[in-house]
């Protein structure tokens, strides 16, 4: 998950690469249950564990404050827009597991017209896993 998110933010955060644009990154306390597709449902949502949180907030760290929230429609205006200047609201999804790797839904909304939604594949090195491209359907708003 951890990967994904920092591929996300550093390379795939819809403004071409790094670095990231975001000063704060808002990111959900439970897996998303609309991340990758960002329309429908792929998965219940769940508690992400406290070394699924501590893992993703190191990665974030170095590029901006981090702040964990239970309902991205909270910090969402009226407009579509983060209620927190410059900041982006990250989701994670449940990891799929297959002979392989990994993969992992992933979303980033940072207003009604700049969001992306996408599932990384990835691969187990002896350095950790490791994004190795996308597959499936991308919704880029």
């Amino acid at each position: 998950m951890a990967s994904s998110i920092r591929q996300l933010i550093t390379v795939d955060n819809t403004f071409g690469g790094s670095p990231p644009p975001f000063t704060t990154y808002l990111i959900q306390t439970s897996t998303d249950p609309y991340a990758g597709t960002g329309t429908e449902p792929t998965a219940a949502s769940r508690a992400l564990t406290q070394n699924e949180r501590d893992a993703i907030e190191m990665v974030v760290a170095p590029f901006g404050s981090v702040q964990w929230i239970d309902d991205p429609a909270e910090y969402r205006t009226s407009d579509l827009m983060p209620t927190i200047e410059g900041s982006a609201i990250l989701g994670v999804g449940e990891p799929t597991f297959d002979d392989k790797g990994a993969l992992v839904p992933v979303s980033l909304w940072c207003s009604g017209l700049c969001g992306t939604w996408f599932t990384y594949r990835l691969q187990q090195t002896s350095e950790g896993w490791q994004v190795t491209g996308i597959e499936g359907p991308r919704a880029i708003s």
